[in-house]
């Protein structure tokens, strides 16, 4: 009984660091690749889904980096999640971006996408490396998923 109480409170703690952080980035003007990058960075997966996919209408009329970096932290996120899949597609889109436009991401967001890739690939020790590559290769930069 006592561990249930403690579960709730923790999923109201997990709520309300939800709430407060998209509040003061809304209030502050902070972009909305921004929303899901900190949730990531904090550990807080499903909440960082959430955040995409409930942006991911934003792409059409976002600049190249922003499409790279919201398909990075989206495909980190699933990967986190464990859904190589969407990791895959999310993580192929920001690649492609990227090899169409060397400067759509910053150093460390190069360095997390080929961390990215290179766990994608061992996360699915099933599937051959190049059935791997071949599908984040083929992932569309211009119609998003």
């Amino acid at each position: 009984m006592c561990s249930v109480g403690v579960r709730v409170r923790l999923r109201l703690s997990v709520f309300t660091a939800l709430a407060t952080t998209l509040l003061l980035t809304n209030a502050c003007g902070g972009h909305y690749v921004t929303r899901g990058t900190a949730l990531y960075d904090d550990a807080h997966y499903v909440e960082a889904a959430e955040v995409f996919e409930q942006t991911e209408t934003r792409l059409v009329s976002s600049s190249n980096s922003e499409r790279a970096r919201f398909g990075l932290y989206r495909g980190a996120t699933f990967l986190k999640l464990g859904d190589t899949a969407h990791a895959a597609r999310w993580l192929g889109y920001a690649r492609g971006i990227v090899k169409s436009d060397p400067d759509a991401l910053d150093g460390d967001d190069l360095t997390l996408l080929g961390a990215s890739l290179k766990a994608l690939g061992r996360a699915a020790p099933d599937a051959p490396e190049r059935k791997i590559e071949s599908e984040v290769a083929t992932a569309p930069v211009e119609a998003v998923p």
